[in-house]
């Protein structure tokens, strides 16, 4: 296969990575042949701004992390994943389950507060120290500052003020920005960024950092690609972990009353999906209306905005249909709590499984399938690349 032909002068390609729990393996599979198609050399990023949210947030810090080649640092990345288990992302014995319960339950006779720690239905604990053991943090900087990256970006949900925040390390000079219900901030990435931008709401505790708690970086993120675009990029290739404008089909069922978890499910679901596919239709329109406008028009007139290339890579399958697949390697006590709650049920379209399987078996699945769409692509890959 030859790799994509580099121009003299690239654009600034940003590399955008959405959230979606488990969902986010399809995303190493594409980026493992994304390695194979450019493997590119310890000097040369395919992607030198590299936005994530979420799971994305992961995928995106492990990459930004590792200080060899691209190539090398999506084999680390795939090798964390092949290596994944409920066990390494959250508790999910009984004892362990009992007691968020119950310290939920505890927390509506204090007002909704919960007492002493965040509380969320399952604990975290093994994912922080699963991340604070595999990934260097302090790689992020040597990459900023041997020029292989320009900005690395992870968005959380801030709770206390109810804004997106996007903190970011690297990018240009004074580029901290304050939008309507988003800002970005410029910090050293750690840990904590991490964890607050992988925190499921209801699922996960928030995070504190400084004064204030954080939460999954999709809750609130109207515009994902935005933060890309105030970090200087030029061109966006989006991995997405959802059907980009699949068609769905409306087969007879009967009407019922939505179950909790239905409910639940169409939450997340909103969260991670419906405002990425709502901002590549803005941003597509915003092309098309530049590309009317004559160019001595607009420097006439001091127009400052530019087109962005963008290419999107999405799932050829449904992940909710594949989900149902692979329940049964969930623990039993989440298998119960999904009963239970109508929480995987795909009569209604959706399953919260699928953000909850970290089970090897489903992950490598989502891998294989996020390997086989990109090289089905490749072609078209190579052309907005070059």
């Amino acid at each position: 296969m030859k790799p994509f032909k580099k121009t003299a002068e690239p654009k600034q390609t940003a590399l955008i990575l959405p959230g979606g729990g488990a969902r986010a393996a399809y995303q190493v599979g594409a980026l493992k042949a994304l390695a194979e198609l450019n493997p590119g050399d310890e000097e040369h990023h395919p992607f030198p701004i590299l936005s994530g949210t979420s799971s994305g947030a992961l995928n995106a810090v492990s990459i930004a992390s590792q200080t060899g080649t691209f190539q090398e640092a999506c084999l680390g990345l795939e090798n964390l994943w092949s290596i994944l288990t409920t066990d390494h992302v959250y508790r999910s014995d009984w004892p362990g389950i009992i007691r968020n319960a119950w310290r939920l339950f505890v927390s509506l006779f204090n007002a909704g507060i919960a007492v002493g720690r965040p509380v969320g239905l399952l604990d975290n604990k093994p994912l922080k120290d699963m991340l604070r053991e595999r990934i260097d943090f302090s790689g992020i900087g040597r990459n900023l500052q041997s020029g292989k990256l320009h900005a690395v970006s992870v968005t959380a949900m801030n709770y206390t003020e109810g804004v997106s925040v996007s903190f970011f390390q690297g990018g240009p000079g004074n580029s901290e920005w304050q939008r309507w219900r988003r800002q970005g901030i410029p910090t050293p990435l750690q840990l904590r960024h991490l964890i607050a931008s992988t925190a499921i709401p209801t699922i996960f505790p928030p995070q504190r950092i400084g004064r204030c708690y954080y939460g999954d970086g999709a809750l609130r993120q109207l515009t994902p690609i935005s933060p890309a675009l105030h970090l200087g990029a030029e061109k966006v290739l989006i991995i997405s972990t959802a059907g980009h404008r699949r068609s769905y089909e409306k087969p007879y069922r009967r009407i019922h009353s939505p179950a909790f978890g239905e409910v639940l499910g169409h939450l997340l679901n909103s969260a991670f999906m419906d405002s990425l596919e709502t901002d590549i239709e803005h941003l597509e329109k915003v092309n098309e209306l530049l590309s009317l406008i004559p160019e001595k028009a607009l420097k006439e007139k001091e127009i400052s905005y530019k087109p962005v290339d963008i290419h999107v890579l999405s799932p050829s399958v449904d992940i909710d249909n594949l989900a149902e697949q692979y329940i049964s390697s969930l623990p039993r006590s989440l298998r119960l709590f999904l009963r239970v709650t109508g929480s995987s049920s795909q009569k209604s379209g959706v399953n919260i499984a699928s953000y909850l399987l970290f089970a090897p078996e489903f992950c490598q699945h989502l891998i294989d399938l996020g390997y086989e769409d990109t090289m089905a692509n490749q072609e078209q890959l190579k052309t907005f690349l070059s």
